[in-house]
């Protein structure tokens, strides 16, 4: 049992050894519950990438199928204590990334955007692509620059360069970095 200390002379008590208030302590248990019950509406793949427990993914495919108030309301109430065991922030970052408008996402858009234009307009690029992200395919990555470049010299961007895109896009969030300024030595 820890001890808490008691105010001193002027009624104030040391502030490093008061923990969080009982009201401070509900917020943070509410917010966990809310963030487990938002999760209910992620589709299957999204619940596979976010860092949970089997006993926390089992609760919510139980509450997307309840049907029922007040067991619905039961099962809230059983994510919220489960959220305790949880990491809230890893959650809540993973939650993060999968969002299309939050600021990691725009910068890894941002990049791989950088890095498609970069591989279309200098060969040479794909050699510090390459060295950046070893894990890459480089003879696919070689045939979806061929294709890029080749629709951008007949003025046109289509099918190539979106491919391209993408493969970037894949490879930067499976190395998972991200420079604060949006680029990766391009």
């Amino acid at each position: 049992m820890s001890e808490h200390k008691l105010p001193d002379s002027s009624g104030v008590y040391d502030e490093e050894d008061v923990g969080p208030s009982k009201s401070q302590f509900k917020r943070e248990a509410h917010a966990a519950q809310a963030l487990g019950v938002s999760l209910a509406e992620l589709d299957a793949d999204a619940l596979d990438r976010l860092p949970i427990t089997d006993r926390l993914r089992d609760g919510i495919e139980k509450l997307k199928g309840t049907r029922s108030r007040g067991a619905a309301k039961r099962q809230r109430q059983y994510i919220g204590r489960l959220m305790r065991e949880e990491d809230v922030e890893g959650i809540e970052a993973a939650v993060d990334r999968l969002d299309p408008n939050s600021p990691e996402n725009q910068r890894r858009q941002m990049q791989a955007e950088a890095w498609r234009d970069a591989l279309i307009d200098d060969l040479g690029a794909i050699t510090r692509f390459v060295d950046s992200y070893p894990a890459v395919d480089v003879q696919q990555l070689r045939q979806l620059q061929r294709g890029a470049r080749a629709e951008y010299s007949r003025e046109e961007y289509g099918k190539a360069s979106r491919g391209l895109f993408l493969e970037v896009r894949r490879v930067i969030e499976a190395a998972g970095e991200i420079n604060k300024e949006g680029t990766h030595d391009i």
